[in-house]
């Protein structure tokens, strides 16, 4: 079944060397950041360039992504990336999907919801010039992540740290997809510290909503916990993304490790 309107028009998308790991694969995280530039490169082609939002005062910032990677991204994959608007609400709150391909081969899956904002991080509504340029496409499916069986009682595993100047996005915040590296993090530091190779750890799932943002010169903790198992080798870790008690984001991630079966994550979570 075909998953993306024939009007999405296809953007070509690069990874650099720095994108991937030690085995030659796409970290999760900079699928995100692939799928990111396909929407800034989309709204660009309709008019809507960076500059263009700074000139009007308004911005749109991601409040939850949810992405499936159909298979791991190798350093020899050409990729291109389609995306379309789907639905809009009140105004401010806006529906998208995005597609990412390697030849004729979808190879990643993402559904967002952006925000609206002005300048000052207020809701804002979008005006016609808005809807003028971006065509809303219904009728096609979103991500979704796999059913999982609940493991219960395993405590959270975390990790501190504190963010750097040079981190800053065009908004002055963490941008989105680091998010997905600090969850990765939390659980290869759990999976390391019980001396399971962290380096083998592959994505098929991520589910991240945003509440607050992350700026420079603060600690940042990182919570990882075992929430359940996915098929037959996978499972689904919980995280939370804190300053001080102040909760910025949640996500999920459904994680393998390769070579390792469930028994390993559960002994790494433990405690």
């Amino acid at each position: 079944m075909r998953t993306w309107p024939s009007s999405a028009k296809p953007f070509p998308v690069v990874l650099q060397r720095n994108s991937f790991s030690p085995r030659l694969s796409a970290r999760a995280g900079d699928v995100w950041r692939a799928m990111q530039d396909v929407v800034v490169d989309q709204s660009a082609d309709v008019g809507w360039t960076p500059a263009r939002y700074d000139a009007t005062n308004t911005l749109f910032v991601v409040r939850s992504m949810t992405l499936l990677h159909q298979r791991e991204l190798r350093f020899e994959d050409r990729l291109h990336g389609r995306t379309w608007p789907v639905k809009a609400r009140r105004d401010m709150l806006f529906t998208r999907e995005v597609r990412l391909f390697s030849g004729d081969e979808l190879v990643a899956t993402a559904s967002q919801e952006w925000a609206y904002l002005a300048r000052s991080l207020e809701p804002t509504r979008a005006g016609p010039d808005i809807y003028a340029a971006f065509t809303r496409e219904e009728g096609f499916p979103s991500a979704e992540l796999p059913a999982h069986a609940p493991l219960a009682g395993l405590p959270a595993q975390r990790f501190t740290f504190h963010t750097w100047h040079l981190w800053m996005d065009p908004f002055g915040h963490i941008n989105h997809p680091a998010y997905v590296d600090f969850c990765d993090e939390a659980t290869s530091r759990a999976l390391a510290k019980a001396g399971l190779p962290a380096l083998q750890l592959s994505a098929l799932g991520e589910s991240v909503h945003f509440r607050a943002a992350i700026g420079a010169n603060v600690d940042v903790t990182v919570e990882a916990q075992l929430l359940g198992e996915v098929g037959d080798d996978a499972v689904l870790l919980g995280h939370r993304i804190l300053v001080g008690d102040k909760v910025c984001a949640t996500a999920k991630t459904v994680r393998r490790l390769l070579g390792h079966g469930r028994d390993a994550w559960r002994s790494a979570f433990a405690g």
